[in-house]
């Protein structure tokens, strides 16, 4: 491959971003780390200051790769074409998408745990999202800990 092709696929993933949302391998990586995480190393930030760690330019968040705990309300959640799971929660004026493996699948929707409206209490590794998202960062292999 010559070195302009390898230049335009360079150009194609910083323009696209590397969302993590939809990438079933990393949600699989990080559902193990989330379920393997000692609690005493889970961090549990401010959903404001979690935000604010990822909208400062040229610098790499010190949760990337972290597992956290957050809570909300959920607004939204979707299943991908890959199988997975999404549940956007809102705390204060923040969106946070948390993205969870099938396993969740009774747990979602109408008058269940996660349904539209409800408060919950998700753990999931930390990512920063593509250029193009509207998030800037979702928790990967989510696991919910309490409602």
């Amino acid at each position: 491959m010559n070195l302009q092709h390898l230049a335009l696929i360079a150009s194609l993933c910083l323009v696209t971003g590397c969302s993590s949302t939809g990438n079933t391998s990393q949600n699989k990586r990080a559902s193990k780390i989330v379920q393997q995480v000692n609690p005493s190393h889970v961090e549990r930030p401010s959903v404001k200051e979690l935000a604010s760690s990822f909208s400062e330019i040229d610098t790499t968040s010190t949760y990337t790769g972290s597992v956290v705990e957050l809570s909300g309300k959920v607004i939204a959640y979707s299943l991908t074409e890959d199988g997975l799971y999404t549940i956007t929660i809102k705390q204060d004026d923040t969106h946070i998408v948390c993205v969870f493996d099938n396993s969740i699948a009774d747990q979602i929707g109408g008058g269940r745990l996660a349904s539209r409206g409800s408060t919950i209490t998700v753990q999931g590794q930390c990512f920063a999202s593509g250029l193009f998202s509207s998030n800037m960062f979702t928790l990967d292999g989510c696991k919910l800990v309490s409602n």
